[in-house]
């Protein structure tokens, strides 16, 4: 029993691993050759995992061999358009200025109620309001709503807007983020300060950002939330 439950920790970390290497688009969204390595890699394992007499390297190598396979083929799709198409697909509209496009969607397998289903999960309830609408090479549905319908946007105002990029994580659970004050062009010295100005300290903090805009946000152990100017806008460098 125990030789089982170590072969099988052994080969879920090499799994991982290999999953890690791949890259991250496979946590989310699977091209089709990606999915049918991934049914592949979880048939090959499965023997070694439960089968004590089969030899690990029996599991581990054809996995790798895998990742060989998806590398090269991920280089290809890179390379070539003409193979990425044949690989992944392409994109196809399924509606058009608000028409649905019957001959598309039978050549695609789409029904109504799939595609209803998408532009549900984009947000539009009512099929009116849609105006176009692509059926992805992944599976799933892209939809966009009639310019009219669309919340006007600061440009639609004439609104002019300050830089507005992601903000900087400076500590979680009490641990500063060295990483995050690097990109910022700050360091651990500076945030001491600023935080001690203000009656607080990193270890005491469970949750600190730095917006674009200078503003730190502070959420103390206990749930004590503390908004403050920590830097001028002409000084943020990230």
């Amino acid at each position: 029993m125990l030789t089982l439950f170590i072969r099988a920790i052994i080969l879920y970390i090499a799994l991982v691993a290999f999953t890690r290497a791949m890259g991250k688009r496979q946590l989310g969204q699977f091209q089709p050759y990606e999915l049918v390595m991934t049914m592949l890699i979880a048939d090959l394992v499965a023997v070694p995992m439960g089968n004590v007499s089969t030899p690990l390297l029996h599991g581990i190598l054809p996995v790798a061999a895998m990742f060989v396979a998806h590398c090269l083929i991920t280089l290809l799709s890179m390379r070539s358009d003409r193979m990425r198409g044949f690989l992944s697909g392409k994109p196809s509209v399924i509606l058009s200025r608000g028409v649905w496009q019957e001959a598309e969607m039978r050549r695609l397998c789409l029904t109504l109620s799939d595609a209803l289903e998408g532009l549900r999960a984009a947000g539009i309830l009512d099929p009116s309001e849609a105006e176009t609408a692509i059926l992805e090479a992944n599976g799933s549905i892209s939809a966009f709503s009639r310019s009219a319908q669309r919340p006007a946007s600061a440009a639609d105002m004439g609104v002019q807007t300050a830089y507005q990029g992601a903000p900087l994580i400076l500590v979680m659970d009490g641990r500063v983020q060295s990483g995050s004050l690097a990109a910022g062009g700050l360091d651990e010295p500076w945030l001491s300060g600023v935080l001690s100005a203000h009656g607080l300290t990193a270890k005491g903090a469970f949750f600190c950002t730095l917006d674009t805009q200078g503003v730190m946000t502070v959420q103390a152990r206990g749930g004590d939330v503390t908004r403050f100017q920590a830097l001028g806008p002409e000084e943020v460098s990230w």
